[in-house]
């Protein structure tokens, strides 16, 4: 949690009302980044998590491209459309910053994303580079190395002032 007014970080949500939600590995950043004038708009922190997301209605030309892809079920197949579940295969670390911002550099790992807003990205893959599934444990300390060089990179940024 993060008071909306003096970003000062707190553990329990309950006792602060004035607060937000920010993952754990990287509220400190948040905080900091805000309290610095860089403003956020949302952010994560990454996550394991062994899940499927489930897409309907997909058209059926798509269907062999589909049903040969390595994490991929097909759940059901009509005329012209199927549906199928596909497995998260990573999760990111990204702050989504309120507005533009342009930065000398990012923390090592990270990239921006286009859109209206700045935001900042650090992919980490569940799958290593030989397509094997990585141990839950390896992709947790990545997750934590990742944080600790975006809270470097923070720690480092100056003030930000409106020009």
């Amino acid at each position: 949690m993060i008071d909306k007014n003096t970003y000062d970080v707190y553990k329990h949500a309950e006792d602060y009302p004035n607060a937000f939600i920010c993952d754990k590995n990287i509220a400190s950043s948040v905080a900091l980044l805000n309290k610095k004038g860089y403003k956020t708009y949302a952010s994560c922190g990454g996550h394991y998590k062994l899940e499927f997301y489930e897409y309907f209605d997909c058209d059926i030309s798509n269907y062999d491209e589909y049903s040969s892809g390595d994490r991929i079920i097909i759940k059901r197949v009509g005329d012209d459309t199927f549906d199928y579940w596909e497995e998260v295969d990573k999760t990111h670390i990204y702050i989504l910053f309120d507005k533009k911002y342009s930065f000398a550099h990012l923390p090592d790992g990270f990239k921006y994303i286009d859109g209206d807003r700045t935001c900042i990205d650090c992919c980490i893959n569940y799958y290593d580079l030989n397509n094997k599934k990585r141990i839950r444990s390896e992709v947790e300390h990545e997750i934590d190395a990742k944080s600790k060089i975006l809270k470097d990179w923070v720690d480092s940024l100056p003030i930000y002032e409106e020009r």
